[in-house]
Order: structure tokens, then sequence, then C-alpha cells
């Protein structure tokens, strides 16, 4: 056999013969600076039911391990203050108010709302493989919401995690970065929460969140989290294939892409902006009417603008309805009137006002042609 028909056979033999897998690679971790350094995601705000007593609204959540005591919470204004500005947040769970567990909220006015913030970091604690007790800082942001508009609601603090955990090895030869963050709020780690992998900091800490039950790719490779201290000391991962690249399960997940695709109108949908004022054309006119409540906040509102709004499909669907924009934190007593709980929300009324049909989220252009077909 030549020398090249002996190497290739080599080669082809070295290919087909069992490799071991890849070696486990394990990240200490360690708590990230949130007060330099900023997180593109975190987990939806959590609710604690408050109730008021003698001006002071009080209220308690629970944060740690099962078992741990509730973390108690109360709301009350300094004196002359219009607003709650003082929060005490029992951060070392004695059930006493503490003056140096008292947080002076940053109060602000938005959309016609009165906001309380503050941050605060919520030691949690453990028992180590030996029995002894640790702790770990929690940083955490809250928020109390008074709606002048809403006097009757209920009271609730909101209040969200700040932080997460990071630590770097070495993958390929080169730096790599992890990060898993509390996306449950509940002070420990498990695979309902999330992760991240980057090879520098900046790549790590702007990434897309992923559940720690999902795999993440670096530099085109796919890892997989195969263990997890709960305490968030610790976490191993492993490079495996999961039947597919990264740009396949990218243009997979695309969901907008149809949308992107669709043929642009010459100019995007023309919505009015006086609400009654478009009522009283739509009926001197006949015609139905498509109202659009969205917000400045609200990111599936922007999308459509951007995707759906502007397809020729669309404009041409609605070209005999009147159609009209309306913020929601402007219109409050539309809001109310057409029972909006969520943005956006696009009703499709007969000249008199009637729903003759609701969607909520965001709608792709073929949904949208739909709703607004005289025929949909």
């Amino acid at each position: 056999m030549i020398p090249g028909m002996l190497l290739a056979a080599l080669a082809s033999f070295l290919c087909s013969y069992p490799q071991d897998p890849p070696a486990p690679i394990t990240a200490a971790l360690r708590p990230g600076d949130h007060a330099k350094e900023h997180l593109g995601w975190s987990p939806k705000g959590a609710k604690v039911e408050l109730s008021m007593d003698l001006g002071t609204l009080h209220g308690r959540f629970d944060l740690g391990h099962p078992g741990a005591p509730q973390i108690a919470v109360r709301l009350t204004r300094s004196e002359g203050a219009a607003h709650f500005d003082r929060i005490w947040v029992d951060t070392n769970r004695d059930e006493k108010v503490d003056e140096r567990e008292v947080l002076t909220a940053e109060v602000s006015e938005r959309r016609g709302k009165w906001w309380s913030s503050a941050d605060v970091t919520v030691p949690v604690s453990w028992r180590d493989d030996g029995g002894d007790a640790k702790t770990r800082p929690y940083p955490i942001a809250l928020w109390f919401v008074e709606d002048p508009q809403e006097p009757d609601a209920a009271p609730a603090l909101r209040w969200s995690r700040r932080g997460w955990h990071e630590g770097e090895v070495t993958i390929d030869g080169k730096p790599a970065f992890v990060l898993i963050t509390d996306m449950q709020m509940d002070g420990r780690f498990d695979q309902r929460d999330a992760w991240a992998l980057g090879r520098d900091k900046k790549a790590l800490l702007r990434a897309s969140a992923r559940s720690m039950e999902s795999h993440f790719w670096l530099d085109g490779v796919a890892y997989r989290m195969t263990a997890l201290d709960p305490d968030g000391a610790s976490i191993t991962f492993e490079r495996f294939d999961p039947g597919f690249t990264e740009a396949e399960e990218k243009a997979r997940n695309d969901t907008l892409a149809v949308d992107r695709k669709a043929p642009r109108a010459a100019a995007p949908l023309a919505f009015e902006a006086d609400f009654e004022a478009a009522m009283k054309t739509a009926k001197a006119q006949g015609k139905r009417v498509f109202v659009d409540f969205q917000t400045t906040w609200c990111g599936p509102c922007r999308a459509m603008e951007q995707h759906v709004y502007t397809a020729d499909a669309v404009v041409k669907a609605a070209a005999e309805t009147v159609c009209i924009k309306l913020d929601g934190d402007e219109q409050r007593d539309l809001v109310k009137r057409y029972e909006v709980a969520a943005y956006p929300t696009m009703l499709l009324l007969d000249a008199d006002g009637k729903v003759l049909r609701r969607l909520v989220g965001y709608q792709h252009v073929t949904d949208m042609v739909k709703f607004l077909r005289e025929d949909g």
C-alpha cells in the first residue's frame, strides 16, 4: 500500500473508532458586580400583597431555602410626604425594625402614576457540605406604584432580583465566561433558572437568557448544563451535538421572518389619535373601526409597527376601516371601557363602538389581514 493510501486508511480508522466524550467543564462561581455592570435580562417582578394599618402598609415574602423565615416589609411616609418614601426590609429576618434596614425610596411620576423605588441586598443562608452556616448576598429591586385613577386598587409591592453569579473557565485553550441567574427568584438555583456563555464579559452580559434545561452556543458549539450547585457556587456543563447547527436553530426560532419578508406598502397604515373624532367619522361614513391599544414600553407593539403595519396586505385590508392608535397609559377611561388587560390589544368595532373582534399580543401579517377583512 502506498503511503498516501495508508494515511487515508489510518484517518478513516481513527474517525470511525469510538472516541472518549469531551470532559465536563466545571466553573467556580461568585456573585457578579451588579453595582458596576448590568445584565440585559431579568425575571418578571414578584408581587407582595400589602395590608394597611394606621397609615402603614405591611407585607412579607419568601426568599431562600424551604423553611427560611419570611422577609417582612413595611412602607411608610416621612413627615409631610405625599407618597410612600420609606421602605423597611427585614433583611436579618428578626421581625424587629432597625433604622439601618429602612430604605429611602426614590419617588417619581411616570405615566400618570407615582413610583416609590429602592434597592437592597438581602442575605440568603444555607449550610455547606460540612454543615456550616453560610450566607450569600441577594440584591433585589423593589417598587411600589400608586395610581391616582385607581384609589381603591389593592396595594402591592413588587420586587425583582438584580444580581447573578459568574465564573471564568478555559474552553479550547481560550478564556470563556459563564453566568447563572435566579429566574424563579426563590434564592435557589435549579434547572428552572437561566445561564449564559461568552468569550468576554461584555458578550456574557448582553447574551440572551437561556433556560438551564436548554443548551447554549459558543463559537458554533452547543453546551448543556449537567450539574448545578443549588447555592450558585459552581456549574458543570459539557459540549454535545443537538442534531442541528446554530444557524439552523436561529432560523427555526425566527418567528418574525415571514413578516419581514412580506411585501411593503408605499406608506404604512395610517392611524388616527382622537378616538371620539374617529368614531364620528366612522359613523358618518358607515365604516368599521380598528383600535390598536399599545404603550410606549411595549416591545411587541414596536415590532408590529415595523413589520405588520407596513405590510402591503395589511394596509389594503384596512382600506375601508377607520384606524385608531391609543396609548393605554394615557387613555385610561377607554382601557376600562374596553377591558384592556395587556398590550397590544387590537379591537374591531362597528360604528357604534360595539366590539366585533378582539386580538391580544403580537399578530402576524396573515392574522391581521384575516382580522381586518370584511368576511374574516
